[in-house]
């Protein structure tokens, strides 16, 4: 089975005409399936109150949909996440009451400038019919977005499955616990399967583990190169030219790696090297991207990223 996830960002009514409302808490998710294909749209709807759900959202998906209806901070915001992760394979729309250069100098230099420009959903609906799903070989890698106790079955984690292969039975560690779990079913689109491919949006039940034990941005792998750190982390930082406040290391922050989105504190060492300093524990591997938020932020919120090497 094959599975397509997208991040719908700006003015996200349009979803509804795409797919058939899942899950909803500060992200929301429609889905549709048609023959072998499953197609998953996932909108930041606590956003814009809180940035979280923007960057959870985005690190959910392979290609995003954006549709324009004003030009304000928030679109700001929804085009550097996409840069800083660099989800480079996606749509734009935008309403009569957007004019296009205003629209395109905003877009300029970034991933979005590159977007298929639809006229209409049914263009839209069009495009994406043809899309191919993004695999991504290797070790199992699972980024867990919520948890829940069922009754009669235990533990279940939603999550999407960034890399690889997962079958019923496999033994799995969670990250950053380090703790063995094995996974007794499957579902995808409320479906019981034996076995998924990334990138497929999974529903799994696990034994070994319990639901206090678990929390959104947990990792589920085969892979034994995720690093687990509780004090501090050092990355090469670059600030978004959009961000206005002063880099204080007097203030509470927020540090993004995947969807693991912890209360952070920054030291500043020089030449653009931050030292991350939390009482979370984050699990990562060389690489990754970490995001520096700052919600308190009167303009801008996404304060800069840098990648991570262990």
């Amino acid at each position: 089975m094959e599975s397509i996830n997208f991040v719908c960002l700006g003015q996200t009514e349009f979803v509804k005409e795409l797919g058939k409302k899942g899950h909803s808490s500060d992200i929301t998710t429609y889905d549709s399936k048609k023959d072998d294909r499953i197609m998953t749209y996932v909108i930041p709807s606590g956003f814009p109150d809180k940035i979280q759900p923007l960057i959870t959202a985005v690190n959910l998906a392979e290609y995003s949909i954006v549709n324009v209806d004003k030009l304000d901070r928030f679109l700001g915001e929804q085009i550097v996440a996409l840069d800083l992760l660099q989800l480079d394979k996606g749509f734009l729309l935008h309403s009569y009451g957007v004019e296009s250069e205003a629209l395109k100098s905003l877009l300029k230099n970034t991933v979005a400038s590159s977007f298929k420009v639809e006229q209409n959903i049914e263009s839209l609906k069009d495009s994406i019919s043809s899309l191919s799903s993004v695999k991504r070989d290797g070790p199992t890698i699972i980024h867990i977005d919520n948890i829940f106790n069922v009754k009669g079955v235990g533990v279940v984690v939603l999550g999407m499955l960034k890399q690889g292969v997962i079958k019923v039975h496999n033994e799995l560690i969670l990250f950053p616990q380090k703790k063995t779990v094995t996974v007794k079913s499957i579902q995808m689109h409320d479906k019981n399967v034996e076995e998924s491919h990334s990138p497929a949006r999974v529903g799994l039940a696990l034994t070994g583990v319990s639901f206090d034990e678990i929390t959104r941005g947990d990792i589920l792998s085969n892979y034994n190169h995720f690093t687990s750190t509780v004090q501090e982390l050092i990355i090469d930082f670059d600030m978004v030219p959009f961000y206005k406040n002063d880099l204080s290391e007097n203030h509470s922050y927020l540090l993004s790696i995947g969807i693991q989105i912890r209360p952070a504190k920054i030291e500043k060492l020089g030449n653009n090297k931050l030292k991350i300093l939390s009482d979370n524990i984050f699990s990562f591997k060389a690489g990754d991207i970490a995001i520096l938020l700052n919600p308190d932020s009167k303009d801008i919120r996404i304060v800069g990223s840098g990648r991570i090497s262990v």
